[in-house]
């Protein structure tokens, strides 16, 4: 029976809280902040992501197939033109740098004396100082005076006759993209001629992808219209555009391609799997309905608790259904049986076989959050959120939509006896197993290995487009990168300074091979000090008289006046003093120093950028010690190895703490050492095999391998517990719960491997990794818990319980310990109440003397028999009897048929119903029971007893009484319990119960208060012979 009606608000709520979460989730589509920040190799790395002007910067390559930088030309100014005019930029074109090389030039030539250091003057100062070398330069300025290049070069004849500012100016090489390149006409031309270079700053964030869009859009259609425009003339342009944007946009494009792609497929195969798995076909498709609800809750929880999630984390809901789908499978199987059953009965066994799974499932993922990336723990908490949220819906909801099944018609199914062949392959197939990870053991090492490139996927398109610009204009990843912070410009040339002394000893030592520091240009007050005091050490000893002579008397020849030389003379004086300038804001861009404009705006003051080449003798670690106590730094191979450093220690640290957890909430689940290894093997195995199978793959671990623990550990371990669970409760391997059990294993594993088997097909490169380590973790584990577990629990439970002393007989062992062993394999709960039933219930120290009154053991009744630990004391108390109980609670029923074993026969019934026995009883038992039934129910309980008895049998009972004191603890928390549970308890004295069993027929021959518990009172009665 279905309930329509309850179903189609559930399919309305699933859709509306779809809805809403993702309206009110931003989608990050930026995979770097998946990186953990608390370590500082990174978190200087993402913070010189967020603040370097390249980060966000787009960057063109026009090309031609021609040397002609006129066409060049005309094409950059019409691509900065369109550019302008589109609004989506806040700043295009490098005019501005290319007017400021000239003022900077003039900056240069009247500071020479504070620029060069001793070192510098004695090595490239003094041999410029020769004759011939001077005769040389002047020869060249007249040259040039003749020509178009002349206009402003009278003011540097006046201020640098000998072109020392050149020396300082080309200190600036690193900050090119690539050696060679030129300004024309304010755009930066490569070393062939033909390619110019446009830059532009996007209003929008590099990574916003609407602004991506409109961008593509906008360059594809200049590349377009500039092709088509020098078509005619045989010229061929080309747009080659680089830039943060097109990451982002190949990314956003690819997840959604690859989240599309792995939903449909994921839930059309699962779909198709359970609509062969079930007698009703039709019914096997709505076990998807709690996965979809739980994870729909799951989103718009998750929306009132964050207001941003990572696309990756939506790339991940697939899977997610796949991982929760494995309770309504569970739970439609119990329900679709051959006979009619109820929903809350299937919820409830689904229940018992599957909470510690749920359990351990929710643990895992929210351990994710302590991984350190951001990404996972947002992929954990959705997860824990959607397992819980599946979980209750199975039990809560389902129960309602359908609350009762009529028996299901016979139909064949070739999955279970699939299923069934597995699970029954015994010995081989455990030694196959074992073989094959004794195998794979031996390449189970993990190995990590990261690079920011492999954090995100462009399409082809991108990485050619790419790699043409960088075999173009360089590669800026290969060049280290220093930030500086600093409240004032002077305190920025202060910390320069400093920097330039390290970074000068490093390039000597071929620890660097370049790097550009702005004081080179504009030295703090010490540096300059220091460089005007080497500067009149230089030109003492005659040189300046000399160089004086030299450069008047060849001027004088090509026609130069004496006054030509003026400005620069001047600087050769002795007496000459000067302060050194503030850094100009004009030469900021330049320079690489932007305003602070951290989030919030509370920070004020500069940041600056360096970037240095490395040496031949540069190391990464060392230079990091070096430098990173005052500088961030980002080393992009250094940042990735010390990345897969943080991997193999996050990886390391999570499976301590998973499995540890694990461990120690199976053993407080069992209580039981033996199981709970028993239950870890086919996790250990899983882990050995998936390991060792990528290894041979060739597939390095990544950042999605952390996901490894939890895929094997919190997801793969849900198998193991099933199983071990259902052998736990039905003990037969043929019992039709424990096939419809191992089903459910089966199905929610395939359906896993589909979810997670989609994403092998993924084309970003983190979702296809988190496919393939997740397919190969859950495919070892499901294969481990069919090969392995089977044979490994038949050989557990077929141990009888009755564990020996060392050099002693089970017979040895005293009633309480034998009783004990019944229960050995038993749930922790009944195994626990047993034990402590056993030592503080005084009821066994009074049972021999009301046994004694027996005269024949041979079949025992206890009514209201519980867990059936009195009936397991009479049956070892008594070697040959048979018990028969009943208890109105099957989980009772079903504990005290496994404590009894052969000897007993336990029935669900309420008193004063008694079970049928083949032949008259010798012992009724009712224990502790009498006060739930009310005087009617008493009366024909003892009638009943009286009748099932032979004659000559006793029936002994033990009731609770009203103490005539303030009662106990324990008699008013048993009344609270009562009382809560909606019954209502009748504590009769021991006289009205007296005289209720005589007038049944009874002869009291014991009639005694608990010597233990004056609460408690004995009454055992004969029945009268015939």
């Amino acid at each position: 029976m279905l309930n329509t009606r309850l179903l189609s608000i559930v399919f309305l709520c699933i859709g509306l809280f779809t809805a809403t979460g993702l309206l009110r989730l931003n989608i990050d589509t930026d995979v770097i902040h998946s990186l953990p920040a608390g370590e500082k190799v990174i978190s200087d790395s993402l913070d010189i992501f967020e603040h370097h002007p390249i980060h966000d910067q787009i960057a063109v390559d026009i090309g031609i197939n021609t040397d002609n930088p006129e066409i060049l030309s005309a094409c950059g100014i019409y691509l900065e033109q369109e550019m302008r005019a589109s609004g989506l930029f806040a700043k295009v074109g490098m005019d501005d740098i290319g007017a400021l090389i000239p003022q900077l030039a003039i900056q240069v030539a009247g500071n020479l004396p504070l620029l060069f250091s001793a070192e510098e003057l004695r090595r490239d100062v003094a041999p410029r100082l020769e004759p011939d070398r001077i005769s040389e330069r002047l020869n060249n300025l007249y040259t040039q005076l003749n020509s178009m290049e002349s206009i402003g070069q009278a003011r540097f004849i006046r201020s640098d006759p000998l072109g020392l500012k050149d020396l300082i100016l080309a200190k600036m090489a690193p900050l090119a993209p690539t050696q060679g390149a030129e300004f024309f006409k304010g755009h930066l031309l490569s070393r062939d001629g033909r390619h110019l270079l446009v830059t532009a700053r996007p209003l929008a964030g590099g990574t916003d992808t609407t602004s991506a869009r409109k961008i593509s859009r906008l360059l594809q259609n200049a590349a377009g219209r500039l092709a088509k425009q020098y078509a005619d003339q045989g010229i061929r342009v080309t747009l080659t555009p680089a830039g943060a944007y097109r990451a982002a946009l190949d990314n956003e494009q690819i997840i959604r391609h690859d989240v599309n792609l792995a939903l449909l497929l994921a839930t059309l195969g699962i779909g198709l799997l359970l609509l062969v798995s079930f007698p009703r076909p039709l019914l096997g498709l709505l076990s998807l309905v709690p996965a979809l609800a739980g994870t729909s809750a799951a989103l718009f929880v998750y929306s009132l608790l964050h207001s941003d999630i990572s696309i990756m984390v939506l790339g991940f809901g697939g899977a997610i259904i796949s991982i929760t789908v494995d309770h309504g499978i569970g739970y439609l199987l119990f329900l679709d049986r051959p006979h009619e059953t109820r929903g809350r009965e299937a919820a409830h066994e689904i229940r018992a076989i599957g909470f510690m799974a749920v359990i351990t499932t929710i643990g895992a993922f929210l351990i994710l959050g302590f991984s350190g990336f951001p990404i996972f723990s947002e992929l954990g908490q959705f997860t824990a959120l959607g397992v819980l949220f599946s979980f209750l819906f199975v039990h809560t909801v389902f129960p309602r939509i359908f609350p009762v099944m009529p028996a299901a018609g016979k139909r064949s199914l070739p999955l279970q006896k699939l299923v069934n062949i597995l699970y029954k392959s015994g010995k081989p197939g455990a030694v196959a197993a074992a073989a094959l990870a004794l195998g794979l053991l031996f390449f189970a090492k993990p190995q990590f290995q990261v690079s920011l490139s492999s954090m995100n996927t462009v399409s082809r398109q991108t990485m050619e487009e790419d790699a043409r610009f960088t075999k173009t204009w360089g590669n800026i990843g290969s060049r280290v990168y220093l930030m500086n912070r600093a409240g004032s410009t002077s305190e920025l040339q202060s910390n320069n300074d400093a920097l330039l002394a390290k970074i000068d000893s490093d390039i000597r030592q071929n620890i660097l091979a370049g790097a550009f520091v702005p004081s080179m240009l504009f030295p703090g007050n010490d540096l300059a000090e220091r460089n005007l005091s080497a500067w009149h050490n230089f030109w003492a000893d005659d040189r300046a008289k000399q160089t004086k002579k030299v450069l008047l008397g060849v001027g004088k020849k090509l026609g130069f006046t004496p006054a030509a030389f003026t400005d620069f003379l001047t600087l050769l004086e002795q007496g000459y003093t000067a302060a050194p300038p503030p850094i100009p804001a004009r030469y900021y861009k330049l320079l690489s120093i932007t305003e602070n404009t951290s989030a919030g705006g509370n920070e004020s003051g500069l940041i600056q950028f360096i970037t240095v080449q490395p040496g031949k003798k540069y190391d990464s670690a060392a230079f990091f010690a070096r430098y990173g106590t005052k500088y961030k730094i980002f080393d992009a191979p250094f940042f990735s190895k010390q990345l897969a450093n943080i991997l193999f220690s996050t990886f390391t640290t999570m499976l301590v703490i998973i499995g540890s957890g694990l461990s120690l909430l199976l053993f407080f689940f069992y209580l039981d050492l033996r199981l709970t290894l028993l239950t870890l093997t086919p996790v250990i195995f899983a882990y050995i095999c998936t390991l060792g199978t990528l290894r041979l793959l060739g597939h390095t671990l990544d950042i999605p391998a952390l996901m490894l623990s939890i895929i094997i550990l919190g997801m793969g371990v849900d198998y193991s517990i099933f199983c071990v669970r259902a052998h736990q409760r039905y003990r037969d391997i043929d019992h039709p719960g424990y096939g419809l059990v191992r089903s459910t294993v089966f199905l929610a594993g395939a359906s896993t491997l589909i979810g997670f088997g989609v994403l092998c097909f993924a084309e970003h490169s983190m979702l296809r990794s988190i496919g393939i380590t997740s397919l190969l973790g859950i495919g070892y584990s499901l294969l481990g818990t069919f090969l392995l577990l089977p044979p490994l629990l038949h050989r557990y439970f077929n141990n009888n319980g009755l564990p020996k002393k060392k050099g002693g007989k089970g017979e040895e062992r005293t009633i309480g310990q034998r009783v004990c062993g019944r229960y050995q394999t038993l749930e922790a709960y009944p195994r626990m109440f047993a034990r402590f039933k056993l030592q503080f219930d005084p009821m066994f120290k009074d049972l021999p003397k009301m046994l004694a009154q027996a005269e024949k053991t041979d079949a025992l009744i206890d009514i209201g028999c519980g867990y059936g630990v009195p009936a397991c004391w009479c049956l070892e108390y008594f070697k040959n009897a048979r018990v028969y109980g009943i208890d109105p609670d099957p989980e009772r029923v079903r504990v005290a048929t496994i404590a009894t074993g052969r000897q007993g026969k336990i029935f669900r019934a309420w008193a004063p119903d008694l079970p049928l026995i083949p032949n008259p009883a010798d012992i009724v038992l009712l224990l502790d029971m009498l006060h739930y039934l009310d005087e009617e129910k008493v009366q024909a309980l003892f009638r009943s007893s009286r009748q099932a008895l032979a004659s000559g049998g006793i029936l002994i009972s033990r009731f609770v009484i009203r103490p005539e004191s303030k009662p106990s603890w324990s008699w008013r928390l048993e009344d609270t319990r009562i009382k809560l549970s909606g019954h209502t308890a009748c504590y009769r004295p021991r006289e009205e119960m007296r005289m209720l069993m005589e007038a049944a027929g009874f002869l009291i021959i014991v009639d005694e208060i608990s010597a233990a518990n004056r609460e408690l009172a004995w009454i055992v009665g004969r029945s009268a012979r015939e």
